[in-house]
């Protein structure tokens, strides 16, 4: 026979120990631990990095690169439209405008290419010294027009306009409230002396009307410069 075992049988796993802090029961089995706390009952959590600060050399974000490619798109429109209509208008007024020494405007060169196509003839005035060429300018269409002008010896423009005729449309054109001071006939062509009626206006001008052409001259200038251009224009004319 065997003695009594006076040990008492061991108890079951996950019981309570007699000896645990009350208040706190055993881990259950599967069970997650809990989260640490620290001496202030805060529980410890992850730490936060700190925030870095941006870089000088940080790419530039695509809203940055879009604003960016539409402000050098306007510039670079507003400067096209600047440059062009400094080619086309020029700066400052038509009167204040000088021909450079260096260039030269082929005038025989655009008439001769316009008669090609003009229904009368057009007119290449010979002028004297002092005189310069400025432009020349054949339109066609519904009213074929030249236009030349030039430089006078007092460095005024004067302008040569000749059609099939002389309209009205042309001398309210080019004298505003044209009035006419005297009949002439130059190189056997009936002709009008002119002024623009416009207050403050200078402009003076000289229209001639033959059988298949109308030509009319006028500028800023005295009455002699314009009857010496329109003379050496009808001189052309009937050669």
């Amino acid at each position: 026979m065997h003695a009594p075992d006076d040990r008492a049988p061991d108890a079951p796993a996950g019981d309570r120990s007699p000896d645990a802090p009350a208040g706190r029961a055993a881990d259950a089995p599967g069970a997650d631990p809990a989260p640490a706390t620290s001496a202030d009952g805060a529980a410890d959590g992850p730490a936060l990095a700190p925030q870095q600060p941006k870089s000088a050399y940080e790419l530039p974000s695509r809203k940055n690169t879009v604003l960016r490619n539409m402000v050098w798109a306007l510039a670079l429109t507003i400067a096209v439209v600047v440059v062009i209509g400094i080619a086309f208008f020029g700066v400052g007024s038509t009167d204040e405008r000088q021909t450079l020494e260096n260039s030269e405007v082929d005038v025989a060169g655009s008439a001769e290419r316009a008669q090609a196509v003009a229904d009368f003839p057009v007119a290449v005035p010979t002028m004297e010294d002092g005189w310069a060429e400025r432009s020349a300018r054949f339109t066609d269409g519904d009213s074929p027009r030249w236009k030349a002008e030039y430089t006078s010896p007092d460095s005024s423009l004067v302008t040569l306009i000749e059609e099939s005729d002389v309209s009205a449309p042309m001398l309210s054109a080019a004298l505003p409230g044209t009035l006419v001071e005297e009949e002439l006939t130059l190189q056997g062509v009936p002709c009008q002396a002119l002024r623009s009626g416009e207050d403050g206006s200078e402009k003076t001008g000289i229209s001639c009307e033959g059988e298949d052409f109308g030509l009319l001259v006028y500028g800023a200038v005295s009455s002699e410069e314009i009857r010496s251009l329109t003379e050496a224009a009808l001189a052309d004319i009937q050669a």
